[in-house]
């Protein structure tokens, strides 16, 4: 980091806010905690999704906020930013001390000064330690990210999850992936929204301490590559059509599509709904506003569910959505009702909570029970506003 640098971030009225997504990080994430430059970060936010090895007895011990987050990379992520100062600027760094954290000033002080809105760093264009990156992964980030250039016209060569941004811009990103997909699904909203963007070479090191949950065992490599393909697919399709270059990624991710979905996970025990809904509620949603919304599985998935068909009022009194569950990427399927305090929104897509897949597999098929409510109809969505 460069005294400039540390000076213009030390002035900054704006606070710097460090987010760690973790999940069995114990005996890497004090070591990278500590090499923190408290003179420039704030705040240091550990998220995490989880842990049974003591990762959050160390975090606290080298002085960070442990939330719990509930799994999913980019559910930790989002945890963390929600934590964050309205105006902070956050820096995203992996937990398992291959991050260069001393480095953070290089990644705030383009922001600061008010030259750039997103950083982020590159591994591939760094110096990189023996066995700190495979083949392959320089690989997917060199790929996709011609993908982007040919789509936005922004190149990017890593998908490192070392990076900052106003808290302000992420959050106007819309950004909906919760697993996997999350960093990449940020460079493309990013690219989407013209937000000026700066990729600097950093050097990485290998991990300090246990195994990658993606680069360590081949299926975590072949679900979480799966993932950013379908990640990609879905948003760069969003508006336009791709290039015949989309035709190549459209038979690899039909071949991750087939992976045994045994290796999913549910949504933990215990997740408080009122508070984990109440800070995406702001105000009673309209059955109208649920319709045409995207469904996702409630775990590390691949691929979504359906979408909203109708929101329905049974004789009971219970509040079900009918959404359309199976088929390849939301196609055919069967239409299924799932109790709406199962759910909670997220931008313009519905999480279920509470049910695995195999659960919802084994839901019956709707046969057009109950009565469908209006547009202007206000659903107080149960859980999610206890206070209604």
């Amino acid at each position: 980091m460069t005294v400039a640098h540390s000076r213009t971030v030390a002035h900054s009225r704006d606070p710097v806010v460090l987010i760690v997504p973790t999940r069995n990080e114990a005996g890497a994430i004090g070591a990278a905690l500590r090499r923190v430059p408290r003179d420039i970060v704030d705040l240091m936010i550990v998220a995490d999704g989880g842990s049974n090895d003591g990762t959050s007895v160390e975090a606290r011990a080298a002085g960070a906020r442990v939330i719990e987050a509930g799994r999913g990379y980019g559910r930790a992520c989002l945890a963390g930013a929600l934590e964050a100062d309205a105006h902070a600027i956050l820096v995203f760094m992996d937990g398992d001390g291959s991050d260069r954290a001393e480095l953070i000033g290089d990644l705030v002080a383009p922001i600061i000064a008010g030259l750039e809105d997103f950083v982020i760093a590159s591994r591939v264009r760094g110096q990189r330690a023996p066995g700190s990156m495979g083949l392959h992964q320089v690989f997917i980030g060199l790929a996709i990210g011609r993908l982007i250039e040919l789509r936005y016209g922004i190149r990017y060569t890593d998908m490192c999850a070392f990076r900052a941004i106003r808290r302000r811009d992420l959050l106007a990103l819309g950004l909906k992936e919760m697993t996997y997909g999350w960093n990449l699904e940020m460079q493309m909203r990013a690219a989407q929204a013209r937000l000026r963007i700066l990729e600097i070479p950093v050097p990485y090191d290998c991990r300090v301490a246990g195994q990658s949950k993606v680069s360590g065992h081949w299926w975590g490599t072949m679900r979480a590559s799966g993932r950013l393909l379908a990640t990609f697919l879905r948003i760069a399709m969003q508006r336009s059509a791709l290039p015949a270059l989309l035709s190549t990624a459209l038979l690899m991710l039909a071949c991750f599509a087939g992976m045994d979905s045994r290796a999913q996970e549910p949504a933990p025990a215990g997740v408080d709904l009122a508070a984990f809904a109440a800070k995406r509620f702001p105000q009673p949603v309209r059955a109208g506003d649920l319709i045409h919304r995207t469904v996702l599985q409630p775990t590390e998935s691949r691929i979504v569910l359906g979408h909203v068909l109708r929101v329905v009022r049974f004789e009971d009194g219970n509040l079900k959505i009918v959404v359309k569950y199976g088929g390849a990427l939301g196609l055919g399927g069967r239409d299924i009702a799932v109790p709406i305090d199962a759910m909670v929104l997220l931008g313009e897509e519905l999480e279920i909570l509470d049910f695995t897949p195999e659960q919802l597999r084994e839901f019956p098929t709707y046969g057009g029970a109950g009565r469908a409510l209006g547009a202007d109809e206000v659903i107080h969505m149960g859980l999610a506003h206890p206070s209604h």
